[in-house]
């Protein structure tokens, strides 16, 4: 092999070298590519609002469990919320109001879907759907003593004098049951029982209209009476009472007598004449 044949192969040898060079440091020096990750997204500021826990419609009562605080976005917070900062006590405030507009679970609480006792409004709030409220006279004597609290179930009573015609010679009395289990919504103003008794001088019975009718022609009538029912009767909704007043000449059959009542059955007693 001749000198320049070596030469050329020499060289081409050096030209591979230099080349797998440059490409190896170029690999190597070739930068990472980068990952670009999104930035997180900053928290917005919230507000601790009370809300509800579970739906509630109208006429419902709220109780403590009901209520909770809820964070709430500042951007949405609107100024009828009630907040934890400004309305520290709101749970205790409003436990034992009524809801007046529907709220739904989640939903924040304003001061106007809640109406609490003594606000104006309260009554009707609480008034089950077509009863109706109606107040009647009552004193110690004639409300139990005054053990009658509101939501005690009570039977009310009418006692009248009796009608025994012209030829009576003696006056008797006649009670009747009017409406029974009926539930007494307040005593004077107080909405609440506290287990207290309470010595008032009206009772606002809840009552439908039909019984409504039927007690203010009591009142008309004569004296009412409250009789307290037991927790043990249970809760079957107010009732007309069976018994109702027969005519004079009925009821007294002879003139010489006194119908007399006894557990809800009349009957005539003969009186002896002076």
């Amino acid at each position: 092999m001749n000198a320049a044949r070596i030469a050329i192969l020499a060289a081409a040898a050096i030209a591979a070298i230099a080349a797998a060079f440059f490409v190896h440091r170029a690999m190597s020096t070739r930068e990472a590519p980068v990952v670009v990750q999104a930035a997180p997204e900053p928290a917005r500021p919230a507000t601790r609002v009370l809300a509800v826990r579970q739906d509630l419609g109208a006429g419902a009562r709220v109780r403590a469990q009901d209520l909770y605080w809820q964070a709430w976005p500042d951007e949405a917070l609107s100024p009828a919320y009630l907040t934890e900062a400004r309305n520290p006590g709101a749970v205790d405030e409003f436990t034992g109001s009524v809801v007046r507009i529907p709220l739904m679970r989640g939903e924040p609480v304003t001061a106007q879907k809640l109406v609490r006792p003594g606000d104006h409004g309260f009554m009707s709030a609480v008034l089950e759907p077509g009863m109706r409220a109606v107040a009647v006279p009552i004193s110690a004597q004639t409300g139990a003593g005054g053990f009658i609290l509101p939501n005690d179930r009570i039977d009310l009573i009418v006692t009248y004098e009796g009608d025994g015609g012209a030829s009576a010679r003696r006056r008797f009395y006649v009670a009747e049951t009017v409406v029974e289990n009926v539930r007494v919504l307040a005593i004077d103003q107080l909405i609440t029982g506290d287990n207290q008794a309470v010595l008032g001088s009206t009772a606002t019975l809840e009552l439908t209209p039909d019984q409504a009718h039927a007690v203010a022609q009591a009142q008309a009538q004569g004296s009412l009476s409250l009789a307290l029912r037991s927790l043990a009767d249970g809760d079957g909704g107010p009732r007309m009472a069976g018994m109702r007043r027969r005519p004079a000449e009925e009821e007294t059959g002879s003139r010489d007598g006194v119908q007399v009542y006894r557990y809800g059955r009349g009957r005539l007693v003969a009186v002896q004449n002076d």
